[in-house]
């Protein structure tokens, strides 16, 4: 990448990506997302694509804390996000090891089961420790990936949580893990002046894609909400599994 891409391809996907992923957080909670890295390593590296994301991510987790702080309740994401540190922990120690092919197969696989599937999403919340399995494969995927998104929709759906909460919860448990996922990303090296400097430009949209996504909800109905959920969810699958074509 050069100081500053003169890549319209770039920048296309840059912008679809952001906006995306800012509506996906305030109106959706992250459930559409997982497509800002797959659209990006269409250009970048997988790697550099995620490392750009990752400080817009912590822009778009502060505007979205700040618009649904007063339905946030910290002990509904307790034990959530106990495990995504974890999930964030062994992912990052792991970086150079893991296989993102395989995690991004795995995901892809899930996230379109589990949102076609309604039977199996209650049975999912009734087994013992799905907080800590779904909190652990999202602080994993997100890390590698920044597709937590899907595993944590998974355990919202099978909490029938109404949809303030669920925009609430999770924006409060994105904000936690983006911000301790600068320790791995930092630790791997994976940022340069350049890579900042094209995050810096795209702010403006992320902040956009956060205001648009607060408008949509709005607008919608708690039964509607949780069937563009489903939706996002099986959507996010399905990009991850074309990407590997």
């Amino acid at each position: 990448m050069t100081l500053l891409s003169t890549d319209p391809l770039f920048w296309l996907l840059a912008i679809a990506g952001v906006i995306m992923t800012g509506i996906s957080k305030s109106g959706f909670a992250g459930g559409a997302g997982v497509l800002a890295v797959p659209l990006l390593s269409l250009v970048l590296p997988v790697p550099t694509a995620a490392a750009l994301m990752l400080p817009l991510l912590l822009v778009m987790d502060i505007k979205t804390v700040r618009l649904y702080r007063n339905a946030i309740e910290p002990k509904k994401i307790a034990k959530i996000t106990f495990a995504a540190v974890f999930g964030i922990a062994l992912a990052g120690s792991a970086m150079s090891q893991l296989s993102p092919v395989l995690l991004q197969l795995a995901l892809g696989i899930f996230s379109i089961l589990f949102a076609s599937w309604d039977k199996l999403i209650p049975l999912l919340g009734r087994l013992p420790g799905a907080a800590f399995l779904w909190g652990g494969i999202s602080g994993i995927t997100s890390t590698l990936l920044h597709a937590g998104g899907p595993p944590i929709a998974i355990y919202f759906l099978s909490k029938k949580i109404d949809k303030q909460q669920w925009l609430a919860q999770a924006a409060m448990f994105f904000a936690v893990m983006n911000f301790i996922k600068l320790i791995p990303y930092s630790l791997n090296n994976l940022w340069s002046f350049e890579l900042l400097l094209h995050g810096l430009i795209l702010v403006p949209v992320a902040l956009l894609g956060v205001k648009l996504g607060n408008v949509l909800q709005q607008n919608i109905s708690q039964q509607t909400f949780i069937k563009l959920c489903r939706v996002l969810l099986a959507l996010s699958g399905l990009i991850l599994l074309i990407k590997l074509i």
